[in-house]
């Protein structure tokens, strides 16, 4: 009998050591797999812990490790803080791209290493990366993923802006474009101005053609060269002002967008505290400018333009931002200049009223063809090419996204997100910033009472009775 009991507890002891051994066995090896293959997942409404899309399609082309080093001093609560932020962010970098790697550096520890890198602050980081180095001084999501596209880029676009007709300069007055020269290039473009009484054609290694509110008309051969530019895939952004005939609203409508003669007025712009002669732009036209773009637009003395439902052959015509139901296109410019203007049934245009619309431009073989024999030889290289599809997006008003406007609520990001888009820069197009929302639980007496009798109480009283009812059956086998 002694035999046996001793048998026994052999026995339940090997099972014991054994069961233990392959239990831990298991949890080393899921958390192998898991440290090799993390996954995670944010629950929180606004997305406070995720990257944004256009972040996330940035770090699928980081091919090589890129190095961020972090200057933080270690004995300030406040950089400690800042750290820790940072931390939490990086590593969400990583999650998506493991060639993204942090090292934390205090300047007042290591201040040779801040001296290497031209330091003078704390908090900067220093991206180093394909041979190149982005120094950013304030970091956040943005600004880490504007780096990361300058580190990676093999090629630097260029936008280039149509000069000779009074168009906006790049100077640094409430009219001027300095501010959106700015943003471009810090997106990375090379921006430039070229002039079509001047040369010939549109450059040849222009990504992006901006035509910003000429005051003069445009010259017939300088709308060849741009309808030319069209025809081999190119990419222009017209803003035609109202009250002014430069001879492009025949060029826009030979894609199928009407540019209105009238001026919007908006009762609506008051409740932001603006003149009625600024309409806001409430709604989008489903595109990838404009997707989860909520952001309100302002277009100051702004003309209609609207997306011909039966455009030419080859051409698709699409409304990308239009008025509130308080809008309307008047039309009787005498009244206008009196102040007196009124809705007129069946006389104005009625609201919604489309202020921006593009049409994609189709490229015929018959019209590769006749390009590459018009065309001089710094384009025939261009037109020997499968030139794809030519964009152009018409705005009725250029003073959107002047140094006036451009910061007022999402003006700059739409133009900027229209650049990217003609640019084929899809992924830097801009989202609203993620705001995160304080919605506390509320329970009711009784919801309260189900919670404390389940958590205090139910759940560790079937811990203990199960444990004793085990410990029983365990005692009767012996």
């Amino acid at each position: 009998m002694a035999q046996n009991r001793r048998n026994r507890k052999w026995v339940y002891g090997s099972n014991t050591v054994i069961s233990s051994i392959i239990f831990f066995a298991i949890l080393v090896f899921v958390a192998l797999i898991a440290n090799r293959h993390p996954w995670r997942i944010d629950l929180t409404e606004s997305g406070a812990f995720s990257l944004s899309e256009q972040t996330r399609n940035v770090l699928k082309a980081i091919d090589k490790p890129v190095t961020v080093k972090c200057f933080y001093a270690m004995a300030s609560p406040d950089q400690a803080q800042a750290k820790a932020k940072i931390k939490d962010l990086l590593d969400t970098y990583k999650y998506y791209n493991s060639n993204i790697n942090a090292e934390f550096v205090d300047p007042d520890v290591q201040p040779e290493t801040a001296r290497q890198y031209d330091v003078k602050t704390y908090g900067t980081l220093v991206l180093e990366g394909y041979d190149r180095k982005q120094v950013i001084p304030a970091p956040d999501e943005e600004n880490i993923t504007n780096a990361l596209l300058k580190l990676s880029r093999k090629d630097q676009k260029k936008v280039y802006f149509l000069t000779g007709h009074g168009e906006h300069s790049f100077k640094a007055d409430k009219d001027g474009y300095s501010n959106a020269k700015a943003a471009l290039e810090k997106n990375y473009y090379a921006v430039a101005e070229f002039n079509l009484l001047q040369q010939e054609n549109v450059p040849a290694d222009a990504s992006a053609v901006v035509i910003a509110g000429p005051m003069k008309p445009v010259a017939e051969h300088e709308q060849r060269a741009l309808k030319a530019y069209l025809a081999r895939g190119g990419k222009v952004m017209l803003m035609l002002d109202p009250l002014i005939d430069t001879g492009m609203e025949e060029f826009a409508k030979a894609y199928g967008i009407e540019v209105g003669n009238d001026v919007v007025i908006d009762r609506m712009s008051r409740l932001f505290g603006g003149s009625e002669r600024i309409p806001v732009v409430v709604q989008y036209g489903a595109h990838k400018i404009t997707n989860g773009f909520e952001l309100p637009t302002f277009f100051p003395d702004a003309r209609s333009v609207t997306a011909s439902p039966k455009p030419p052959e080859g051409v698709q015509t699409l409304m990308l931002a239009s008025t509130s139901p308080n809008a309307w296109g008047e039309m009787d410019l005498e009244t206008l200049r009196r102040g007196q203007a009124s809705y007129e049934e069946g006389k104005d245009l009625k609201a919604p009223v489309s202020l921006v619309a593009m049409a994609n431009i189709a490229a015929t073989g018959e019209k590769k063809d006749k390009e590459a024999e018009t065309q001089p030889s710094a384009h025939k290289e261009h037109a020997g090419k499968n030139p794809g599809e030519g964009t152009l997006i018409v705005s009725g008003d250029s003073d959107f996204a002047s140094n006036t406007y451009f910061g007022l609520y999402g003006n700059g990001d739409f133009f900027l997100n229209s650049i990217n888009f003609l640019a084929d820069e899809a992924n830097l197009i801009t989202v609203e910033p993620r705001q995160s929302k304080n919605k506390p639980m509320l329970l009711t007496q009784e919801q309260a009472k189900a919670v404390f009798w389940i958590v205090l109480v139910l759940v560790p009283l079937a811990v203990l009775v199960s444990g004793f009812t085990v410990y029983r059956i365990r005692r009767a086998q012996r």
